[in-house]
């Protein structure tokens, strides 16, 4: 019975739609953005931050991977914009790493995640993250572009320079928003403008003074790193709900998707099942 009404809740509460590929940009040598298109035309629902699961098809069938949206100039139109880097020996590498690949369709569902602007605004919000962890906060800051939420300060680990992604679009808010702060972190490269630094990301959670009584932290992209921010936040005085944590995994496995539903969306279901009893 519980799992005929997980089915019957996905069918009611997941929808699934179609994209196809509209454009592809190489970002820095390992990383290229996606825009892919919904075939109905319709507006993308989400919250800034969130994630949404692809199904590709690649010869040896079906298979799943999850990409937060890295929306910025538009947040809710009919495109989906993703940031992802090449993974050695991983599939979906394959796959959307190959030569003249416009025009491949995907079937999506979401969107899934609870990394997301806070209700209220906190004493100062820290959005911490490494490589194309940054994605899911490019649609959160053009978001905050109309709250009010005081100080906001992005914290961004790379190896070096050519791994900036978006730098000029970072760069052009930071000039453009004084709240907004930009810290690059750069851990093969020494730091030579006013706002990169030495060493890696989670230096910062020190020198940042953190309060945790007002401040708020988001946590996206390796996992090391997140597990190792997590234990000093909580030495810092931090609770669990105030540092909301999403690991980027990079999946190498060649295996087909799984027919049941995956643990993210029976929790999201058995969400909704409870608000509606």
């Amino acid at each position: 019975v519980k799992r005929h009404t997980i089915i019957l809740a996905l069918t009611l509460w997941i929808k699934m739609f179609s994209v196809r590929l509209d454009r592809v940009r190489q970002l820095s040598p390992s990383t290229r953005d996606y825009a892919f298109v919904r075939l109905d035309g319709q507006a993308i629902d989400y919250e800034p931050g969130q994630f949404f699961r692809f199904v590709f098809e690649d010869e040896n069938g079906p298979f799943e991977r999850s990409y937060s949206l890295c929306n910025f100039h538009e947040l809710h139109g009919a495109t989906l914009d993703l940031v992802i880097s090449r993974v050695q020996g991983g599939r979906a590498t394959r796959l959307l790493f190959a030569d003249d690949i416009e025009g491949l369709e995907a079937k999506v569902t979401g969107p899934f995640g609870r990394l997301v602007l806070p209700v209220d605004a906190p004493g100062r919000l820290i959005m911490m993250a490494t490589s194309v962890g940054l994605a899911p906060y490019m649609p959160m800051l053009k978001k905050l572009e109309s709250l009010n939420y005081g100080r906001v300060v992005l914290l961004l680990g790379v190896r070096d320079s050519s791994e900036f992604i978006y730098g000029s679009t970072l760069l052009a808010y930071a000039k453009q928003h004084p709240w907004f702060e930009l810290r690059l972190c750069l851990s093969r490269q020494s730091a030579t403008q006013d706002y990169e630094y030495n060493g890696y990301v989670n230096q910062q959670l020190s020198d940042l003074k953190l309060d945790p009584d007002q401040d708020h932290v988001l946590l996206c992209g390796n996992p090391h790193m997140i597990d190792s921010a997590w234990p000093d936040l909580r030495r810092q005085g931090f609770r669990p709900k105030q540092v909301i944590r999403e690991k980027y995994v990079f999946a190498k496995e060649a295996g087909a998707s799984p027919a049941r539903p995956t643990e993210a969306q029976k929790q999201l279901i058995q969400e909704k099942l409870n608000k509606h009893r």
